[in-house]
């Protein structure tokens, strides 16, 4: 009886916190920390612990700012506030209290990845969240606050801020942002406008979406390769493994959006998406470190 109701707390838990987004959040930060060089430390568990508590602390925000959208959608209906399974008043007490003991843990690594940090949270929950429901161009907040946690594990590594290796990842996050959150909009656009959101499926086709999703993502991964510019030193090795993987997510990319026509191609799309980015980030991590 006891397993079962410990299996429930840690169910309701993970949905709210939502651990695989903030594990790719927690991931993108240490890419940014392993890609100065440095060797790990103890602010490597700091910057770890840190960023994953203050992710998820806003993730937790965010389910109880949308709670009544969420209630509206298939796709969000069943998260723990809209189900009933726990209080929005509780599941507010518990993001202050992730968000608190996360900028807590950064602070060990310093003041600017704190502020960074908490700039982050403010800018996540409270101008890319309200303005998701005015207006589809929400969408570019929301992808600059994707860029800024790698900048959170470079400067957690002692480094500087504006160095042009750690601008290059941050564009890098921020041009990935956009197709992943437009890949939603396709599949899930209606229910999204039904629930209140704006959706850019108001003012553009499903078929003109997949056409500038696939143009954003091939410009993203062209920029990739202008990392000479930023004062990149790659591994000859890694320079043909980032255009190889360039290539096969570009081919792959245009045939879930284009050629196959069953269901499941966009959940597809956007699982490669997002693959690309990890194997994207172990590359840049490995180069820095050989």
């Amino acid at each position: 009886m006891k397993q079962s109701k410990y299996r429930t707390i840690f169910s309701i838990f993970s949905r709210l916190i939502r651990a695989r987004l903030s594990m790719m959040v927690t991931f993108s930060a240490l890419t940014g920390y392993f890609m100065s060089g440095s060797k790990p430390d103890a602010s490597l568990v700091f910057l770890f612990f840190g960023i994953f508590l203050l992710s998820s602390g806003a993730s937790v925000l965010n389910q109880v700012q949308e709670y009544k959208q969420d209630a509206l959608m298939k796709r969000t209906g069943k998260r723990p506030i809209p189900a009933g399974e726990i209080s929005g008043t509780n599941a507010f007490l518990l993001s202050v209290f992730l968000i608190v003991t996360g900028s807590f843990l950064l602070l060990y690594n310093g003041w600017i990845p704190v502020i960074l940090g908490l700039l982050n949270v403010v800018f996540y929950n409270l101008i890319y969240t309200p303005l998701k429901t005015r207006s589809w161009i929400a969408i570019l907040p929301g992808a600059l606050v994707g860029g800024v946690p790698p900048l959170i594990g470079w400067t957690s590594a002692g480094y500087y801020l504006f160095h042009p290796n750690a601008i290059f990842l941050f564009i890098f996050v921020c041009l990935w942002q956009v197709p992943h959150f437009w890949l939603l909009m396709i599949k899930y656009g209606k229910e999204y406008e039904r629930a209140g959101f704006s959706s850019i499926s108001k003012i553009l086709s499903e078929l003109q979406i997949k056409q500038v999703v696939f143009f954003w993502g091939l410009f993203t991964s062209l920029f990739l390769l202008l990392f000479p510019l930023f004062g990149f030193l790659l591994h000859p090795v890694l320079i043909g493994t980032l255009i190889l993987t360039n290539i096969y997510f570009i081919r792959q990319f245009y045939k879930y959006l284009f050629i196959e026509t069953e269901t499941g191609t966009i959940r597809k799309a956007f699982i490669l998406i997002n693959m690309y980015a990890m194997v994207v980030f172990i590359q840049l991590a490995i180069n820095a470190l050989i």
